[in-house]
């Protein structure tokens, strides 16, 4: 009988158009050793089997993830190597550059890797010059960034990214990075800290991020007031990065990504 990793294994394979012998032969297994994982006449694979079958498949974090998880093996979510950095950007490069509003790349770790020139616009170039150093949580949370005052609705704009944050990070609140993460940012952080306190007290779990629900509000240097929606779309293959959207929420604020453009 098929097993449910068996047939995700079996369906990635045929997604990335490589033939059971090419992966045979790719990791070193015996021939039709793969075609009995994914009929499931083979229901418990070896880690190291399943690894190779994966590293021949080209399968990025997450597929390598749902996978092993799918035969029994737990999976660690570190911080993304450098390749995985490269390759997340290369992958949303051109998404970037068509975006007409700001649109940023980050990491699992909220470190900005990536952005489009409408971000420059609306932020500035706020510790950019040094690749993966901008947290974007002290971008907004931190008033040295020259961000946060110029915040226009932030009694409603801090909780709702408090809720996003707890909600998107529920996949790596076991990982030391995590908490180190999180306590650092409580620690150098007194606006992060006091809405990230007033989450827990009122003991709230969300089922959804709800992003798009509060808009961003800024008042924008020589701009005025611009206001956003904010959307965030996980990378399919490796949920450790997503490109944030910026939602141009009102007409004065697509009239001025016009003329930034």
């Amino acid at each position: 009988m098929i097993t449910p990793g068996g047939s995700r294994l079996r369906a990635l394979r045929e997604y990335l158009g490589k033939t059971q012998l090419q992966v045979e032969i790719e990791a070193e297994l015996g021939l039709g050793y793969l075609q009995r994982i994914e009929s499931g006449k083979v229901r418990h694979p070896e880690r190291d089997t399943l690894e190779r079958i994966l590293t021949a498949l080209g399968a990025q974090y997450t597929e390598r993830r749902d996978i092993l998880e799918m035969f029994g093996y737990a999976v660690d979510t570190p911080l993304p190597l450098e390749p995985e950095i490269e390759w997340a950007i290369a992958s949303c490069q051109s998404e970037l550059e068509t975006a007409v509003f700001p649109a940023y790349l980050l990491d699992c770790a909220h470190r900005v890797l990536a952005w489009n020139a409408f971000f420059i616009k609306l932020f500035g170039p706020i510790g950019l010059s040094h690749p993966y150093c901008l947290s974007v949580l002290k971008m907004l949370f931190d008033p040295r960034y020259s961000v946060t005052p110029l915040i226009a609705n932030p009694d409603i704009f801090f909780p709702a990214q408090i809720r996003a944050l707890r909600y998107e990070m529920r996949w790596f609140r076991s990982e030391t990075w995590y908490e180190a993460l999180i306590d650092e940012m409580l620690a150098e952080c007194p606006l992060f800290r006091h809405y990230w306190l007033d989450s827990l007290a009122q003991q709230q779990s969300y089922l959804v991020a709800a992003r798009p629900l509060v808009s961003f509000e800024l008042n924008v240097p020589h701009a005025g007031l611009l206001r956003f929606r904010l959307t965030s779309e996980p990378f399919a293959q490796d949920r450790r990065f997503r490109v944030i959207y910026y939602i141009p929420a009102d007409a004065p604020t697509i009239t001025q990504c016009i003329a930034w453009q």
